[in-house]
């Protein structure tokens, strides 16, 4: 996974398509605020139809849904409501540690069960580093679980939790690169964070770190993001070949 394209529920039709069609390796459906309401439900249905709908096209980029916490009351209706369809994984949005990695999979396994699907069909992204106790977990990542496809950087929440008014500074940077050895230790693709303005030069920068991958926040990034990371490159022992 080089580029995984972060969209919102409420990205019109058009720009769902724009999405399948932009070539990024993955996508990224958020559900919007973590709250028990009318719109969490509506974009739930939403994530099902889409990923009913890629279902039915051969080839189809692997699609990944954003679920509540797993200590959230939310993440067990995210769940249920998902594992109709089923995605091909599930992104974490703050993953502090192997613990709730594997408390997920424990998640996904049973509904799995459920919905005939194999085990470890379902695969887990995770936000990792977002505040300081998920960069002193960091090292925990190491064999965590095969299921798990990659980690991304969660720089901007980092920063917010540190009070931060930029990004940058010694300990950001000690994070990223903490990230970065997590995600090379645990032989999954370790992803930069965003980049606004889609600049190459910052994707190149992330590259030259040890990233080796990025998020992207527009379909128009990802082919920025290609050019830097080279189809095929493995500087990792991946678990598989997500």
């Amino acid at each position: 996974m080089r580029s995984c394209l972060i969209f919102g529920p409420d990205a019109s039709d058009d720009d769902v398509a724009a999405a399948f069609a932009s070539g990024a390796d993955a996508l990224l459906l958020r559900l919007g605020p973590c709250a028990e309401d009318d719109a969490r439900r509506r974009a739930r249905a939403r994530a099902c139809a889409i990923i009913a709908a890629a279902r039915r096209e051969s080839g189809a980029v692997k699609l990944f849904v954003e679920v509540a916490p797993v200590g959230s009351d939310r993440v067990e209706a995210d769940l249920d409501a998902l594992f109709g369809p089923g995605p091909d994984g599930v992104f974490l949005p703050a993953c502090d540690g192997a613990a709730v990695l594997q408390r997920m999979a424990v998640k996904l396994a049973v509904r799995e069960a459920q919905a005939g699907l194999a085990d470890g069909a379902t695969r887990i992204g995770a936000f990792v580093g977002g505040d300081p106790a998920g960069v002193l977990a960091l090292r925990s990542f190491a064999g965590a679980a095969p299921r798990l496809a990659a980690l991304a950087f969660d720089e901007a929440s980092l920063c917010v939790a540190l009070g931060l008014p930029q990004t940058g500074g010694a300990v950001v940077e000690t994070a990223r690169a903490l990230a970065i050895l997590a995600a090379a230790s645990a032989g999954v693709p370790g992803l930069a964070p965003p980049v606004e303005a889609g600049d190459a030069a910052a994707y190149a920068a992330a590259r030259l770190e040890g990233f080796t991958g990025a998020i992207a926040l527009r379909p128009g990034q990802v082919a920025r993001i290609h050019q830097v990371f080279p189809a095929g490159e493995n500087r990792q022992s991946a678990q598989s070949s997500a």
